[in-house]
């Protein structure tokens, strides 16, 4: 019953409300995907989903591809999977996948979570096609999460930088807003995870997120008309989002 209020109230990912703490960087990310997809050439594509996990965001490329690929550890899909989704065993350093395979690589929110994320990009260049889409996110600012493996945070000029050092262009990198949304996923993402203990893994408070969900929604709406009306600087976006292609 609880399960089914929360989806009620805070949405299922990558549709949640604005009663969600993430909902600034996912907004972001959905819109983002929904203008992108639509400037894409072609049908019929082969998709490789980079550390996708559960491929909350296939619905956004179901229309544009034949095969949809997740590479991820083996655990990540749901057991029962039902949608047409072949999964790769494997790592962002390390893809199961041949030379200039897809015509899409999809990477979101996983690079600050590599170990080594030069040989990610690396990786995720070869298996791209010549004038693929290499389409991702990650965090400019965010709090500590999925301990012990959060180890970096980007700048647009860093994402650019490891974009051309593969040879892409066409590169377009867009933040998520200004300094009010930024704090405020700063403050609801605080709230709701566990405190940061040694050898011990992220929990999230389930209960505390429905207890503040008219807290936090009072925070997501205010931090965004305070983007709108006090000027969005982009000097400090929660979220980065691209897209490049392969030379």
């Amino acid at each position: 019953m609880r399960q089914v209020l929360a989806n009620w109230i805070l949405g299922v990912h990558p549709y949640n409300t604005c009663f969600a703490f993430n909902w600034h960087n996912v907004r972001h990310i959905r819109r983002f995907l929904e203008r992108t997809v639509a400037q894409i050439e072609g049908s019929n594509l082969r998709l490789a989903d980079v550390g996708g996990g559960r491929s909350p965001y296939f619905p956004f490329f179901a229309s544009k591809t034949s095969e949809y690929l997740v590479v991820d550890l083996a655990d990540a899909l749901p057991l029962g999977e039902t949608r047409p989704i072949q999964q790769r065993v494997g790592t962002a350093e390390d893809i199961p996948l041949g030379d200039s395979e897809v015509d899409i690589v999809l990477c979101n929110q996983v690079l600050e979570h590599v170990l080594d994320p030069s040989q990610a990009m690396r990786e995720m260049a070869r298996i791209l096609k010549p004038g693929g889409y290499f389409i991702g996110s990650v965090p400019h600012v965010s709090p500590v999460h999925l301990e012990p493996h959060d180890y970096r945070r980007y700048t647009a000029l860093g994402i650019k930088q490891l974009l051309q050092q593969q040879g892409y262009c066409d590169i377009h990198i867009e933040g998520n807003g200004g300094v009010f949304r930024a704090a405020a996923l700063m403050i609801a993402m605080d709230l709701l995870l566990s405190q940061r203990k040694p050898g011990v893994s992220q929990q999230f408070n389930a209960n505390m997120a429905l207890l503040l969900s008219p807290v936090i929604a009072v925070l997501n709406l205010s931090s965004l008309l305070a983007d709108k009306l006090l000027g969005d600087r982009q000097r400090t976006p929660a979220n980065l989002c691209w897209i490049a292609r392969k030379k």
